[in-house]
């Protein structure tokens, strides 16, 4: 079995992330999804990561249209 690991979220925080589930999909299933969406396509240098702008990346309200949310 893999080790699974726990991170501390506000009930506020959990209750936002609610709202993305897919069904019955977990929560590491669905924070993979949303990052998946919303990361660039390769990973950043850390260079990059310094230079990059916030318009760099898909809106988060973006990412629920594509998936239809």
């Amino acid at each position: 079995m893999k080790k699974l690991t726990t991170i501390a979220l506000k009930p506020e925080t959990k209750q936002k992330l609610e709202r993305y589930r897919l069904g019955r999909e977990s929560y590491n299933e669905l924070v993979n999804r949303l990052l998946s969406e919303t990361l660039p396509r390769k990973f950043p240098t850390l260079r990059e990561l310094k230079e990059m702008r916030k318009d760099e990346y898909i809106p988060l309200e973006e990412v629920v249209e594509r998936l239809g949310l």
